[in-house]
C-alpha cells in the first residue's frame, strides 16, 4: 500500500482541477475502508505512509555555482494540506509527532491543527497542549478550542494557565469559554473570577460561559453544583445571564 499511495500524492497537486480531485476521492475511498472492523493492519499502514508523505522532504545539494541548497518540503502546500485532511481519517498515536511537527510549518499548521483535533488519542492531547505555546494568536485560538472539546483533567490545567495568565486578552476569554465545556465545578471559580474583567466585552462572554458551565454540571448530573453556580449568577450576573440562570434552577426542582 506504502508505495501506491507514495505514487498517487503527487496527484493531488495536479494542475488539472479533475486529476487532483479524483487522485482525493481515490485515497478517500482507501481510507475509509481501513477504518472497518477488522481493517486494523490496512488502517496503520495507510497511516503511516501518509504521515511520512507529509513531512517527506528533497535531499540537501548544491546549485550550479557551488551555493549549498538545503532540504525543503517535497510536496508544496496545497499537497501537504489535503495529506493532513486525509489523515484526519485515519490518523492514530503514532502520528502524532508528525502532525507536531507539521504545526511548525506555517503553511499547513492550521490543517495538522484540525487533524489532531480529530485525533482522540492521549498523545493528540498533549500534542494540542503543547501547541498552545506556538506563535500566531488565531492558531493559539484553534488550539484552544479543540482542547475545549476534550474531557481530561490535564487539559483543564492547561486551560485554566492560559485563561488566568496568557499575556494575550484574547486567548485568555478563549479559554475562559473552553473551560465552560467541561463540567468539572472547579472550572466555576476561573470563570467568574474571569467575569470581573473591565473589558466589558469580556466580562460578559465570561457570564454566558458562566451559564454554559452551569448547563453542563446540570447535563452531567451535578445537580448541587449546577444550583450554586446558578445562585452566584443570579445574584450578580447581567439580567439577562440572571434570567436563564432562574430558568436553569427551575429545572432542577
Amino acid at each position: 500500500m506504502a508505495s501506491s499511495i507514495q505514487s498517487m500524492i503527487p496527484r493531488l497537486g495536479s494542475e488539472d482541477p479533475a486529476e487532483a480531485f479524483k487522485a482525493c476521492r481515490e485515497i478517500e475511498k482507501i481510507a475509509t475502508a481501513s477504518t472497518a472492523p477488522g481493517k486494523d493492519a490496512d488502517r496503520a499502514e495507510l497511516a503511516a505512509a501518509l504521515a511520512a508523505e507529509l513531512l517527506v522532504q528533497t535531499p540537501a545539494t548544491r546549485d550550479a555555482k557551488g551555493k549549498d541548497v538545503p532540504p525543503a518540503p517535497k510536496h508544496s502546500a496545497t499537497v501537504r494540506n489535503q495529506v493532513c485532511r486525509l489523515l484526519a481519517i485515519v490518523s492514530g498515536a503514532k502520528e502524532v509527532p508528525a502532525l507536531l511537527k507539521a504545526i511548525e510549518d506555517l503553511q499547513v499548521r492550521e490543517e495538522a491543527r484540525r487533524t489532531l483535533d480529530r485525533n482522540r488519542s492521549d498523545e493528540a492531547t498533549d500534542a494540542l497542549i503543547e501547541a498552545i505555546q506556538a506563535v500566531g494568536a488565531e492558531f493559539r485560538v484553534g488550539v484552544v478550542n479543540s482542547l475545549g472539546k476534550r474531557q481530561d483533567d490535564k487539559v483543564v490545567t492547561a486551560l485554566t494557565k492560559v485563561a488566568t495568565s496568557d499575556e494575550d486578552p484574547e486567548l485568555r476569554i478563549n479559554a475562559v469559554e473552553a473551560l465552560a465545556n467541561i463540567p468539572s465545578p472547579a472550572n466555576a471559580e476561573t470563570i467568574l473570577k474571569a467575569t470581573q474583567c473591565p473589558n466589558a466585552c469580556h466580562a460578559t462572554r465570561a457570564w454566558k460561559a458562566a451559564v454554559r458551565l452551569a448547563e453542563n454540571l446540570r447535563n452531567a448530573g451535578r445537580k448541587n453544583e449546577a444550583l450554586d453556580l446558578y445562585r452566584k449568577i443570579r445574584s450578580s450576573g447581567p439580567e439577562a445571564q440572571q434570567a436563564a440562570a432562574r430558568i436553569g434552577r427551575e429545572t432542577l426542582r
